[in-house]
């Protein structure tokens, strides 16, 4: 019984691993849930600077040793930013390769429009892809 349930388990941490970077340009996610964390985010800077920030925090040995700067997130406008809502769909255009991740610039397609949507083009991470669902891919 054991060595079915590690078989299972193995598999499944193999099956994740291997869905993770298959994410190619032209690829069309959609939002299925309500609530998710997909945060779009309009500058690469700002989402450069979340993850460092991130990196030197789990760098640090404890809460005390952060300095303020390395512990303290700069306040981030909210609109800088784009919460994915339900319905919204995402097409990844251009892959970053970054110290700290990978990113993809993302053209948004709201399902709402609305009139502070000027730019459709963001930035997200591609590890926030496991909370939407692959819909189709675009030729090009």
């Amino acid at each position: 019984m054991k060595k079915i349930f590690l078989l299972f388990i193995l598999c499944f941490s193999i099956n994740g691993y291997s869905d993770a970077s298959n994410y190619e340009v032209g690829d069309v996610f959609e939002s299925k849930k309500r609530t998710t964390s997909v945060v779009l985010y309009k500058f690469k800077a700002d989402l450069l600077m979340l993850l460092k920030n991130i990196h030197q925090q789990h760098k640090s040995k404890s809460r005390h040793d952060l300095s303020p700067h390395t512990g303290s997130f700069r306040y981030l406008e909210p609109r800088y930013k784009y919460d994915l809502q339900k319905g919204d769909k995402i097409i990844l255009l251009d892959r970053l390769k970054e110290q700290e991740g990978e990113v993809f610039q993302v053209a948004l397609v709201p399902k709402r429009k609305a009139k502070y949507l000027k730019n459709p083009y963001y930035f997200v991470l591609s590890g926030s892809f496991n909370q939407l669902v692959f819909v189709e891919h675009l030729n090009e």
